[in-house]
């Protein structure tokens, strides 16, 4: 590992010097390792994303279907099924046609161009030249252009969160570490790939390239990942499963049965096999839920736009119900359970523990001593504190704008925190920076970490200092308090020790503010100081975190975090927003890889764990085995580092804001507002979603159950074909087509998140849905046969005589069926809106959108019947006021057996 050599050995390795490598060898290298740039292997193609449209199974049964017709029936059957299909298909292409981009966002997350040392002479050249044994020069803002080793620093840091999930600057040092087994985010004497240089200047050495980096195996990762179907899919799979294989066993048995029938009749064999085939290509018509594939997608794109308005964006279809489906949200900690925005919580001066309140950068807080806010005057004695603070402080505040909504700050999250207390304070930095000006400056340095900065206050020369609380204790000998200056005695540095530790176990950052006056050679500046107090800070969890966790814990879902940050931190966060407790254990990225998968999988299961300073495929590896033990999993991420993750999990969640392209491509879900609480949101809608797909699976499949039973008892009564294809289809893609979208779009049940998740292997088609999808259909087979029977009897019919398609008597019993059938299916569409509850105390006329849908509908069956046009293509005659009178007293029944149905079920259960 390159982190545990001396800088001089790998020089020696890799054949270069501090000048670099000569032209001859880098054309040499080039060859050898290849341009400095990520190679994708798959490609992304429009035409792929189209064709995967139609790989549902009721799409291909639509095809068939369509295929059969154009063979033996009629063609505008044809037309109409297949106008659906391309029409499923081109919903479906558009809504997900995003593309998976993930190679070319880190692509453009790479710098065109690094500035190199070559035969000792710098130069600029395109950073695919880049090679091994190559010297790098880094300057601030710089993005790093390939993973080096550091030979040469100047209070140098790197911004590193896009990689390791760590939102702090990193500061670098050139000393070799020890430790073999490191994680890239503790790799201080390293550099990498698609990083960028937050402050200082750097020289180093390149060690990889291309898809050696760590970013290139993080490519690498991203693309052998393999997503498994989504439930839905599964589902849908099942469901189309079944139709298939009911369709294909009636159509046989018709087939048969009919032929032979025929025959016994007398019949020549071609002649009875064509008469009958027809049939059933009828049969197989009306069994096939034409409707259903695009009542489907177009109910997730409803959807889709209503998480929008919830800032859930969502970039595949299918993802909408997987997450309804979730058990388990694998949560990042910075950016998403926290505000990504470090803020002073805590101040320590004379000898007193002042709590600061607020979050963020908005300086709008208050000052309490042991619960109790401090006046003005009460805050004066602090005054001091602050003020050092702001003025040893190299960050801007950032004020809101027409251009920017919301508080900012430029430069450290650290430094910017201070600024924000002083202003909290009525302490104005640009004001305290006029009237103290900055002589000089003693950077911060990562041995001696601390920071000093020289002011005239008056006429005296002050040193301000800040750091770390152990080293600036060190060089204070005085502490002031209540501005007296007494010496700091082994009980107050007691005192003050204490006070640091119990903040460090609250995961808050401490730092020592201390003073001196100085001479005008600044000389001895950072020894033998005063010191003034502690600041404490953290970046703390939004404010909604809290009352989402609270709502997946009541429906079933774990949280586990899984951070690149430390593991106190991480835990602290935790226990704030009720994820974890006191005892919650921390496991680290270096403990994972000592842990088996078998031992890994048992604490998965049993135990609430927080996983920290984890590199990217661990957690990969953590949602991989989440998910074979049959869990849902939902994994959040911004950074680079969180892309092979987010791939892999059934539903990847990327952060919109703070988000890197590359987390967005890999991830089904976008978050607008990079809150927690907007995972919850959309949970919620994705619960209510499916449930509103068993309803509408119902109605659609029930519907079609009844026009399947009257077509195969029709036919085996001896009766005349109760219905023709034609009209089959104005069923299923005229008046039932409305209803079912408008029960996609029913309000939530109100436990719809007081529930455990579904299982994974859940069924929609389960027994109690088939025994259910039977009863209705028995119920309008029925009742359409018997008016259907009582218009032929009417008329004069007798069993066994055989009518032209175009009698008058047959051209109204069928009309009368026709009309049956979609007036029983309007009735059905409110039944389906529950399981057990009485649709009247659900309230019957809730959803305004199916009262609409079933009007509508109604003006379509009246249309089908009454208007000549239509009339003709559909094979109709009108009816009279009676005949629609019987229609809607038979179609009423439905609703009366279904309302004692759900009684028995309630009063059973």
């Amino acid at each position: 590992m390159f982190h545990t050599k001396e800088v001089k050995t790998l020089l020696k390795e890799y054949n270069s010097t501090a000048k670099g490598i000569s032209k001859a060898d880098a054309r040499y290298r080039l060859q050898k390792y290849g341009p400095n740039k990520l190679v994708k292997t798959q490609k992304i193609s429009k035409i792929k994303i189209l064709f995967t449209q139609f790989k549902d199974i009721l799409v291909l049964i639509l095809v068939l279907a369509a295929i059969l017709s154009f063979f033996f029936g009629d063609g505008t059957d044809v037309a109409v099924i297949m106008a659906i299909v391309i029409l499923n298909a081109l919903i479906g292409f558009f809504q997900e046609y995003k593309a998976e981009k993930s190679l070319e966002a880190l692509k453009n997350m790479i710098t065109p161009t690094a500035v190199v040392l070559r035969e000792g002479v710098q130069q600029e050249i395109k950073v695919e030249q880049l090679v091994p044994g190559d010297i790098i020069i880094l300057n601030e803002g710089s993005k790093i252009p390939a993973d080096a080793r550091l030979i040469e620093v100047n209070e140098f840091r790197t911004q590193e969160a896009a990689l390791t999930g760590e939102s702090l600057p990193q500061k670098k040092f050139v000393k070799t570490i020890s430790k073999l087994s490191t994680q890239v985010g503790d790799r201080d004497n390293m550099v990498f790939m698609g990083t960028s240089v937050s402050h200082g200047t750097a020289k180093a050495l390149v060690v990889t390239t291309g898809m050696n980096t760590e970013f290139g195996q993080i490519a690498s990762l991203t693309q052998d990942v393999k997503k498994e179907l989504s439930p839905l899919q599964r589902e849908m799979l099942h469901v189309g499963s079944i139709t298939a294989k009911a369709t294909a066993a009636v159509t046989i048995i018709v087939l048969i049965a009919g032929t032979l029938k025929a025959l016994a009749l007398g019949m020549p064999f071609m002649s009875a096999f064509s008469q009958v085939f027809l049939f059933a290509i009828s049969l197989a018509v009306a069994a096939v839920p034409e409707g259903l594939p695009t009542t489907v997608t177009v109910a997730l794109s409803i959807g889709v736009q209503k998480m929008a308005k919830k800032n859930a964006i969502i970039r595949k279809l299918s993802s909408v119900e997987t997450l309804g489906a979730t058990t388990v949200i694998c949560s990042d900690k910075t950016g998403t359970l926290t505000k990504n925005e470090m803020t002073v919580k805590q101040l320590y001066a004379n000898n007193k523990l002042i709590e600061v309140t607020g979050s963020g950068y908005d300086p709008a807080g208050d000052f309490l001593y042991k619960g109790k806010s401090l006046a003005p005057h009460e805050l004066d004695e602090y005054h001091s504190l602050i003020t050092i603070a702001a003025l040893c402080n190299d960050a801007a505040l950032s004020t809101p704008s027409a251009k920017k909504q919301g508080w900012d700050i430029l430069g450290d999250p650290t430094e910017g925190a201070l600024l924000v207390a002083a202003q909290k304070m009525k302490l104005h930095p640009q004001v305290l920076n006029k009237t103290y000006p900055r002589l000089h400056e003693i950077p911060f340095d990562s041995t001696k970490k601390v920071m000093t900065t020289i002011h005239q206050v008056d006429n005296k020369i002050m040193a301000y200092t800040k750091g770390a609380v152990d080293v600036v204790l060190k060089h204070c000998h005085h502490i002031n308090i209540n501005g007296k200056t007494r010496k700091l005695t082994n009980k107050l540095r007691k005192q003050i020790i204490n006070h640091n530790k119990e903040m460090a176990e609250q995961a808050l950052r401490v730092l020592a503010i201390a003073y001196k006056e100085t001479d005008k050679k600044y000389t001895n500046s950072q020894t033998d100081m005063i010191l003034m107090g502690l600041i404490a800070m953290i970046d703390p969890p939004r404010e909604e975190v809290k009352k989402a966790v609270a709502q997946c814990k009541k429906a079933g879902i774990k949280i586990r975090i899984i951070t690149g940050d430390f593991g106190i931190t991480a835990k602290a966060i935790a226990r704030q927003v009720g994820i974890a407790n006191y005892d919650t254990r921390i496991i680290t990225g270096e403990e994972l890889d000592h842990l088996g998968d078998d031992h890994l999988k048992k604490i998965l299961k049993e135990e609430e764990v927080i996983f920290a300073r984890v590199a990217p495929k661990h957690k990969l590896r953590i949602v991989t085995l989440f998910e074979s033990l049959g869990e849902v999993v939902a994994v959040t991420g911004d950074g680079v580092n969180d892309a092979p993750a987010l791939k892999k999990a059934d539903i990847g969640i990327a952060m919109g804001v703070t988000g890197t392209d590359v987390a967005k491509e890999s991830s089904n879900m976008v978050l607008a507002d990079d809150s927690f609480a907007s995972i919850v949101g959309a949970v919620e809608e994705g619960r209510r979603i499916y449930d509103n797909l068993k309803k509408f699976t119902l109605y659609v499949f029930s519907s079609n159950i009844g026009e399947l039973l009257v077509v195969f008892f029709g036919i085996f009564m001896g009766f005349p074909l109760p219905l023709l294809a034609i009209q089959i289809l104005a069923v299923d893609l005229g008046t039932d087509v409305l209803p079912s979208l408008a029960l996609g779009v029913d309000p939530a049940a109100d436990d719809v998140m007081g529930r455990k998740p579904r299982h994974k292997s859940e069924r929609i088609m389960n027994k109690e849905f088939l025994k259910r999808l039977l009863f209705i259909g028995v119920i309008i087979t029925v009742g359409t046969l018997f008016l259907f029977t009582k218009t032929l009897l009417a008329g004069g019919w007798k069993f066994g005589e055989n009518l032209a398609l175009d009698s008058p008597l047959y051209m109204r019993a069928t009309t009368i069926a026709l009309v049956s059938l979609i007036i029983f299916q309007l009735v059905n569409s409110f039944s389906s809106r529950t399981t057990k509850t009485s649709v009247f105390k659900a309230g019957l006329f809730s959803n305004k959108w199916l009262i609409g849908a079933v009007l509508m509908s109604l003006g379509l069956a009246i249309g089908l019947v009454h208007v000549p046009t239509l009339s003709k293509a559909f094979h109709t005659v009108p009816l009279t006021l009676m005949e629609w009178a019987w229609i809607f007293g038979a179609s009423l029944s439905l609703l009366f057996f279904e309302e004692i149905r759900k009684l028995y079920l309630r009063v059973t259960s």
